[in-house]
Order: structure tokens, then sequence, then C-alpha cells
């Protein structure tokens, strides 16, 4: 299931001032929601996973609480910041919809203590660079979705917030993920590009853009032109973060890239990104899958979709399929039923790997998606006898492009998300992905749940503890 998560939209504010030394960060609730619903909602619920609460709204302001003091743990700063927090409807249908929303209140630019000048930085940000509340209101207002917990079947069938501290969800959305990650947006984790026009927010650069780098043109974002950043914005799998804490520590949390290795023919050999299906078991490091490949062919229509029986012979091969007409796992499980060993899905479109998702307990071996280019390559190598491995590459970075951490540039943009997350192909999953993922959840091991974030934050400026 797809859970978006956007950005609130931003007052702009321009002041100049004196700037005092940072110390540690207090980071507060500020409760935006009236009596008796949201955070104040009465209805009572039994304490879960740590969350001593008796109430909704009690848990709910336990949770956010636990939010601010992990973030609080991370960040340097003389100057309290204050996190406005309400619970209202936000859009939502049965199979996927908005969790949170949030951003910064204001933006400052030529402060004294600013690291670059005409540059825009976050009220929070800008706050503690300067020393002192440049502004006395709250810094980062939050939104989350109130249908989620209302048993409403038309948003998230069957699944509800999740209170505890623990990470054992099971299946609901766990409320302290989406609030961290929320925080962080406010905190500076987002540029402010308009993703219809490529301009800068009122013609001036923001503290996020010096770091987003497309490996495409060779150029930053604040380097570019209107036209150039809305080019940039859906290079999909080419936009990336250049920044040195980032750079220094994405090996501390990302693993070993899924890929396609090809043996032979000498021609194609090479190691190649690929996307790990949701189902049927996981890639691995060593050994891997290894056979001939096969393009399958199931006798109907489109033979190569294997959306019905396998007429070819691919026993104890890799068969390779196409994308299109029925869902990831029937293709697999019929390549399965025919004896195939690993399955590669090549993409019918030019967006990046086929994403395979989806589930099936029945799915008992590998199989990954590839892009189109990769795929009719493949296609063609596959009728000379050539022999490929599904694996995980120890050589390169998951998630990453030319060494460096990618961000999410989907094409179409996807509005609100595009650019102020990581990408998807992050593996394990990054706290500030597009989507929730079931593995997150806030500990103190490597930071837990804020994996790359405090370095991202540490690259824009940001004093850390």
């Amino acid at each position: 299931m797809r859970t978006t998560k956007t950005i609130a939209s931003l007052a702009a504010a321009l002041l100049l001032t004196v700037s005092t030394a940072a110390w540690s960060a207090d980071v507060v609730l500020v409760n935006l929601d009236p009596p008796g619903v949201g955070l104040n909602d009465p209805t009572p619920a039994t304490p879960v996973g740590g969350n001593p609460g008796t109430t909704i709204g009690e848990q709910r302001v336990n949770v956010y609480n636990k939010a601010t003091e992990l973030w609080g743990a991370e960040l340097d700063s003389p100057v309290p910041i204050f996190v406005g927090a309400t619970f209202q409807p936000l859009p939502c249908a049965p199979t996927g919809g908005v969790l949170g929303a949030a951003g910064p209140t204001y933006v400052f630019r030529d402060f004294q203590g600013a690291i670059r000048p005409a540059t825009w930085y976050v009220s929070a940000q800008a706050d503690a660079l300067f020393g002192a509340q440049l502004v006395n209101d709250i810094d980062i207002i939050s939104f989350f979705n109130s249908d989620i917990d209302d048993d409403d079947p038309n948003c998230l069938t069957g699944t509800s917030w999740y209170y505890g501290y623990d990470g054992a969800e099971e299946g609901d959305i766990d409320f302290l993920t989406v609030v961290m990650h929320e925080i962080n947006h406010g905190l500076g984790h987002l540029e402010l590009v308009s993703e219809s026009t490529g301009a800068r927010f009122a013609g001036v650069d923001d503290a996020y853009m010096f770091n987003m780098l497309d490996v495409t043109t060779g150029k930053y974002w604040n380097e570019m032109t209107d036209a150039e950043r809305l080019a940039s914005q859906v290079n999909s799998g080419n936009l990336v973060w250049d920044g040195e804490a980032v750079n220094t520590n994405a090996a501390l949390f990302l693993g070993a890239r899924p890929s396609v290795k090809v043996l032979n023919p000498n021609g194609l050999a090479g190691s190649y990104e690929a996307q790990p299906a949701s189902f049927g078991p996981p890639l691995r490091e060593n050994g891997g899958t290894t056979g001939k490949m096969v393009l399958v062919d199931d006798g109907v229509g489109v033979g190569t979709d294997g959306c019905e029986p396998i007429q070819n012979k691919i026993s104890g091969k890799i068969a390779i399929i196409d994308r299109g007409a029925c869902a990831f796992t029937v293709k697999v499980l019929n390549a399965q039923a025919a004896g195939a060993k690993g399955v590669i899905v090549a993409n019918n479109q030019p967006v990046g790997p086929a994403p395979m998702g989806g589930s099936d307990p029945n799915v008992t071996i590998q199989s990954v998606g590839v892009t189109l280019d990769l795929g009719d390559e493949l296609k063609a190598a596959a009728a000379k006898n050539s022999v490929a491995k599904l694996i995980l590459d120890g050589n390169f970075l998951a998630g990453t492009q030319n060494g460096f951490v990618r961000l999410y540039a989907p094409n179409p943009v996807a509005p609100g998300s595009s650019k102020s997350h990581w990408d998807t192909s992050a593996t394990p999953n990054l706290l500030m992905e597009p989507s929730i993922n079931s593995d997150l959840f806030p500990n103190t091991e490597l930071g837990g749940t804020l994996d790359l974030s405090p370095s991202l934050l540490k690259d824009i400026g940001w004093p850390l503890l």
C-alpha cells in the first residue's frame, strides 16, 4: 500500500538582526486542536507499546512528545523549536492516502549568523543560527489524517494509527514514524522551488538547493535556470544529494544494491540495478540465483506478459517477462509453476525499473524488476543463451547513483513529494522516503529511524550535537 506524505505551504519573512551561541534543542509541541478532537480526543484507549496513555488524545500527545524528544537529542539550538500539530481529514482512499503534512511557517534570509547570503532558511534553523527567535510564533506546522482512526472504509481500509513506541504496528500505521518524518520536513528537509515553473521562492535560493545535483547535467540546482530545474525534477534516478555528511555516512545505513548480474555474453556482462519484489524470498549478497535467461511465451495475446500458463520451456532458468495486463504476483507464480528458478520483469514504461509490488505467500522464487531499456537488452541476450544472476551486489550501495544518494524524482512529478524525499530505491528503507515502510521505527542504534536525516540537516548548515 502506497501512502503519500506532503508538505504544507509556508509564509515567508525577511529580517535582519543579531546572533548568539547555540545550545541543545528543546522541541516543544503546540496543540492546535480544539477540545474533544484530535490531540484532545477523550475516547478511552488501552496503553500500548510503552505508551501509557488511557485516551486516544493522550496517546497521540505522548507519541508526539516522544518524537520531539528524539529530535531534540540531535539538534543544537539555544532557542526552543515550537511545533504546531493538529488532526484533520486529509485526502484518502481505500488503498492509499495522505498520512501527514508538514512544513515551516516562516523562512528567513540575510539575518546575522546566516551561513550563506541571499539564501532562505526555515524558521527553526534560522532561529538556531541567529541565537534567538526571529518571530514569536510556531516554527513548524504539522497535520495528521483524522480519518484513519475513524474506521472510514474509504480511507486506508482496515488500518488504524498505532500509538506504541516499539514499532510493532503489525499492519497498522506507526504514528511515531510519521511524526518523526513530518517534523524533519519542518526542520529543513525540503526545497522551496515551484513544481510548476521551476522558479525559486521569491527569486531567492534556499539552503537545500545547494546540495541538489543532477548527475546528467553536472549542475547543482542553484546553478540552473527555471527550465533546467523543471527537467531535473523528473530526471528519475539522476537527481542526487551531494553533501559531505550524507556522502560520508551513507554506507552506515544503505545496503548492497539489488542487481541483475549478467555473466555472459561479454558485450553485456556487468551488474545492473534492479527492483526486488515485495513478495517471495529476498535477494542474497552471497550466492544469488544463477541461470540461463529465457523470454516467456504464454501463447495468448502478448505472450511475453506471462499472464497465462507459460507454454515454452523455462524449467531451471531465469524467466524474462514483460510488465502489463496482470499483477506481478500472477506473472511470477506462472513462471514458478513452469519450473523457473527466478524472474526478471521488464518495465513497459521508461520510468525506471518495474516496481514489483504485491503480496502472495505462495511465491517461493526470487524476482526483480528492471528498466525498459535493460529489459530490451536482456531479451536480446536471452536468445544467445546468456547467463545472469539475481543478487545483492556489495560493490554498489542501494539507492545511489554515481556514489551519491538519490532524491525522489519520479516522472511525472509527485506534488508535495518530489525532491524533498529520498528515492524509493534506498535499501533498507529510509525515514524520509515518500511512503511509510513497516521496517522503520525509532531506536538508538546508529540513529535508528533518523538514519541519514541528521546528516542532511548538517549538510544544509544545522548545528548538531
